[in-house]
């Protein structure tokens, strides 16, 4: 079974297809101190990779967000609800970590299907 690396370099790749199915985690380009900013703009860069690897945010299985404050769940959620595709929302967990580079307050992992 093959495995497509998207990107790859010595520690990690951009993403990874294997079996149909795509592996990524995201972070925010735009590091403005605001979590919507964050979400929304690590939001883009899944569909930009989405893209790159024939997919699309419908096509999203799994989710899980990794955000740095509590108090930032509303600003995220504004933005992922803006988001996502309506009536084909995956299955999501939130959960509360400490990324390791302090300017992020958010990072978003997916797997999501190819399209046939």
């Amino acid at each position: 079974m093959t495995i497509t690396r998207i990107d790859p370099d010595n520690r990690w790749s951009e993403a990874m297809i294997h079996n149909n199915v795509i592996y990524y985690t995201s972070v925010p380009a735009d590091l403005e101190n605001d979590a919507y900013v964050q979400t929304k703009s690590a939001l883009s860069e899944i569909d930009k990779i989405l893209a790159r690897a024939n997919s699309d945010k419908s096509r999203i299985l799994d989710v899980t967000l990794f955000l740095v404050n509590k108090s930032d769940f509303a600003a995220m959620n504004k933005a992922w609800d803006e988001w996502v595709a309506k009536g084909s929302a995956p299955v999501r967990c939130t959960v509360q970590a400490g990324l390791m580079k302090k300017e992020y307050l958010i990072e978003i992992k997916i797997v999501a299907a190819v399209k046939g």
